[in-house]
């Protein structure tokens, strides 16, 4: 659905699926942010399609972090000549943890593909700025994507609506997911897209947002 200029947010509805939310920002070079599962990147292709874009126009996937609910789904773009970017750390974090993870289960981890890293800074996508925060805390090298044009965050799996990532799986801590949250709060925001779960719309409901969770989860006042 269309949430703003150039601005598309696709929330996954069903918790069974375990998808995450995926978010479309057109313009020279149309950037897709965490597709998801790979089995689910056809529905999602629907659901863009039906916004009036074709998906074959996305030229560029970032991905906020390595889990499989948010990076799998970048296996359909591999042979599309689509630039996929993630951070470095990360990428080292999905070899020395996720590799041996998927062994462990007798499978083969799937044939991931990285063409730029994400750094901390300023991004250029087309004519749109961009910037690069590094917020650990749920992994190593999660990253989070803040647009100052518009005052919109995009977390990934750092905060939600109500509610924080989990920091109790592999690279994950929460004494630096604490700090990563802490530095989010203080962003003018007016649009949050968190990496499941509902938008969080509005200055104000934004920064009650961040005090809820510091207080409920880090018992900050």
């Amino acid at each position: 659905m269309k949430i703003g200029d150039q601005l598309y947010a696709y929330l996954w509805q069903d918790a069974r699926e375990n998808n995450c939310n995926s978010v479309f920002i057109d313009g020279q070079v149309p950037l897709l942010v965490d597709p998801g599962h790979l089995r689910r990147v056809n529905t999602l292709f629907g659901r863009i399609a039906r916004d009036g874009i074709d998906p074959a126009r996305i030229k560029a996937v970032i991905c906020t972090h390595g889990h499989p609910d948010h990076i799998e789904g970048t296996l359909a773009f591999r042979d599309a000549g689509v630039k996929i970017g993630i951070s470095q750390r990360e990428e080292r974090f999905v070899e020395d943890v996720g590799r041996p993870m998927y062994l462990q289960m007798g499978a083969t981890m799937p044939d991931y593909r990285v063409d730029f890293y994400l750094e901390e800074g300023d991004l250029t996508i087309g004519r749109h700025e961009l910037q690069v925060l590094m917020t650990p805390g749920h992994s190593p090298g999660s990253i989070s994507l803040y647009w100052p044009r518009h005052k919109v965050l995009i977390t990934g799996d750092v905060v939600f609506m109500q509610s924080v990532g989990r920091s109790d799986l592999p690279g994950g801590d929460p004494n630096i997911l604490k700090e990563s949250i802490e530095r989010l709060s203080k962003l003018p925001v007016e649009l949050l897209i968190p990496g499941h779960g509902p938008l969080v719309q509005g200055s104000a409901r934004v920064r009650s947002n961040f005090d809820y969770v510091k207080k409920m989860f880090f018992n900050a006042r």
